[in-house]
């Protein structure tokens, strides 16, 4: 029996990330490292850890490792977010002293963090949208006349400059690419601020 494994698998949600680990964890494969989208396990006893994906402030990089290891947690991999570090933790089930990583104001601070990566994703998105679809706007009337009127005289124009179409195609595709992920990235950022203001609520009631 195999005692270690790798499994491709790409997310952009960071909480289908974290939920696809914890159920590798139920079934006995604990997280050993990451590297882009390769995740390779070690096998462990089923339901031996939990897996915590947690921003942290890259300030406090230094205190939070060593309590993270102090803590008996064991750290398979960090990656540079900006202003934060993402720290993927394996927590050994019924430990103590961790509520520096699984309590409301822990889980509030990370997602507040993990949200303000997201506005610099939607940023970058949004530009990159721009630069590949605003260039080709002015064209849309031109083609949708030429397709309506005289197909043929298009096809021609499409003989004729056979790059400059193929271009235009691809920065079509590109600007489409950016718009999906763009709504998509926008939809977790609400469902993650919603998240960070069910977690005050709840915080500011039990103050």
């Amino acid at each position: 029996m195999k005692n270690k494994k790798t499994v491709f698998k790409a997310f952009v949600s960071r909480e289908k990330e974290e939920a696809y680990l914890n159920e590798m964890n139920k079934q006995g494969w604990r997280l050993s490292s990451v590297r882009f989208a390769f995740y390779t396990f070690v096998k462990t006893k089923p339901n031996e850890y939990m897996t915590v994906l947690y921003f942290a402030d890259r300030q406090h990089q230094t205190t939070f490792v060593r309590t993270v290891i102090e803590c008996g947690c064991d750290i398979a991999n960090q990656t540079d977010q900006g202003k934060n570090i993402l720290f993927y933790i394996n927590i050994p089930i019924g430990s103590e002293n961790i509520d520096f990583l699984t309590d409301n104001q822990s889980k509030l601070d990370s997602k507040k963090r993990l949200n303000n990566t997201r506005k610099r994703g939607l940023a970058a998105l949004f530009v990159s949208f721009a630069v590949s679809v605003i260039p080709e706007i002015h064209l849309i009337p031109a083609i949708i006349k030429l397709l309506k009127y005289a197909p043929e005289k298009l096809y021609e124009i499409i003989q004729k400059d056979q790059l400059g179409f193929i271009l235009i195609c691809v920065f079509a595709i590109l600007g489409m690419i950016c718009g999906i992920m763009g709504v998509y990235l926008l939809v977790l950022y609400s469902k993650t601020k919603q998240e960070i203001k069910r977690l005050s609520n709840e915080m500011k009631v039990f103050e």
